[in-house]
């Protein structure tokens, strides 16, 4: 069986929205509340642009969440990913 590497301090975690985004002025204080967490544990947060928007239930387009999902996939720096909302 293969595990993955435990995560370390300065490792890079990336948040993306593949379904709905934020909206909600709530959602934008547990957004950046979580992300100071993770970074006062010593992670590096990159998040893509549609974690902080929300159109008819939507981030963005179906082309732009792919693309977003893809742009952190793609990056060596990138050790874990996790999904903003949905």
């Amino acid at each position: 069986m293969l595990y993955p590497e435990f995560l370390e301090e300065g490792c890079t975690i990336g948040v993306t929205a593949c379904s709905d985004g934020n909206q909600d002025p709530l959602d934008f204080v547990r957004v950046d509340s979580a992300k100071l967490h993770l970074e006062e544990r010593g992670y590096r947060v990159v998040e893509t642009p549609n974690v902080r928007t929300s159109r008819l239930g939507r981030s963005s387009s179906a082309s732009e969440r792919a693309g977003q999902l893809n742009s952190l996939l793609l990056r060596d720096d990138v050790r874990l990913i996790i999904m903003a909302k949905g």
